[in-house]
């Protein structure tokens, strides 16, 4: 494995809990952004100064549309936050493939949303998801991105 990915694969733990924490409140936790945010800081001297900067950009630009489209109302603050510090996870050369594999589980994490949304289940599970309708939670799209962008950029 690439030291450009040992953060991200690092990341996987906390991926889980924003999906989770998404799709059960439909808030991801500020403490998991800044858990996420420290643990860039830690795997930053693997990346080396000039992959450092080339991720803080595209993190900075992630940030400017994710603040225009939270303005709009078509994210929320928290998946603007976790989207911009996710940025800084993915390899710059793999930014492409990164967005690729999140317009896919976009589509995905919407349809687990709208399924548990309608499913029998959803009035036994206590979950904001299951009762908001016309709101879906991203956080399970960015979890899911995050996970699958190292096994995809190793089969390509």
């Amino acid at each position: 494995m690439s030291l450009q990915l040992l953060p991200l694969v690092a990341l996987a733990p906390l991926l889980f809990m924003v999906a989770f924490s998404d799709l059960r409140e439909m808030r991801i936790p500020n403490r998991l952004v800044l858990i996420a945010l420290g643990l860039f800081v830690l795997c930053a001297p693997l990346l080396g100064w000039s992959e450092i900067g080339a991720r803080l950009t595209v993190a900075g630009v992630t940030f400017a549309i994710g603040y225009v489209l939270f303005t709009l109302r078509a994210f929320g603050g928290g998946d603007v936050k976790f989207l911009t510090v996710l940025m800084l996870f993915v390899p710059s050369a793999a930014v492409a493939q990164f967005l690729i594999v999140f317009s896919v589980s976009l589509i995905i994490g919407s349809g687990i949303a709208i399924g548990l949304q309608r499913a029998p289940v959803a009035a036994r599970l206590d979950w904001v998801t299951c009762r908001r309708r016309g709101k879906l939670p991203m956080g399970i799209s960015l979890a899911m991105a995050g996970l699958a962008l190292p096994y995809v950029l190793a089969i390509g």
